[in-house]
């Protein structure tokens, strides 16, 4: 059977509001007040998806978005690091202008998802650990319609490795709705934002 999988960002951070990038920095950042506001806004725009779980990154700001949404529709989280934001390494939590200054060469692993990133991880990766999550969920899971919750960067690099479809960047609390038959292992965009015509890299998702 095809599952319809919602895949969202998490709402607003302390850390999104400073311009400052988290990945997987093991600092717990939370939500903002705004952020709160904006899952609660989230958790509206799918209430008539007839979502029946909810598979959450384990990072806080993911965690947090997960568990507004589903107290309001009404089911179950469970979580996935597998689902978790782009690990940065030696970059996690560092503003952008100081990635700049002390790792000049940075942005090539926003360009060619084979570089990882000083003690990280590759974009690339990102993408397959995604991927896995999703269809072990397929797999898992009777539920036709799940919705995840995730990171920026992660979905922006799921796109692009999945359908080859490039965009700058996703709001927090931005959807995105793709979906999968384990049958046929084949992958289909259902509801995603238009391919930039101009890519250029985000490090903003943070």
């Amino acid at each position: 059977m095809k599952k319809h999988f919602y895949i969202f960002r998490h709402g607003q951070t302390i850390w999104n509001a400073e311009g400052r990038p988290q990945g997987q920095h093991p600092y717990p950042v939370p939500l903002t007040m705004t952020g709160r506001e904006q899952a609660t806004a989230l958790a509206g725009r799918l209430a008539d998806k007839k979502i029946k779980k909810i598979i959450s990154s384990d990072l806080l700001r993911a965690q947090q978005t997960a568990e507004i949404v589903a107290e309001k529709l009404g089911v179950e989280i469970v979580f996935d690091r597998r689902l978790r934001e782009v690990d940065y390494g030696r970059l996690n939590g560092m503003y952008t202008i100081e990635r700049e200054e002390m790792y000049p060469d940075f942005k090539k692993c926003y360009i060619d998802y084979a570089v990882r990133f000083p003690d990280g991880e590759s974009f690339g990766e990102v993408g397959e650990r995604l991927k896995d999550a999703i269809r072990d969920a397929a797999l898992r899971y009777n539920h036709r319609n799940i919705a995840i919750s995730t990171h920026g960067n992660a979905m922006t690099v799921l796109l692009n490795v999945l359908f080859n479809h490039k965009i700058y960047r996703l709001a927090n609390c931005d959807y995105i709705h793709i979906a999968y038959d384990p049958d046929k292992d084949r992958w289909e965009a259902v509801d995603i934002p238009p391919a930039q015509p101009t890519f250029e890299p985000s490090f903003l998702n943070y």
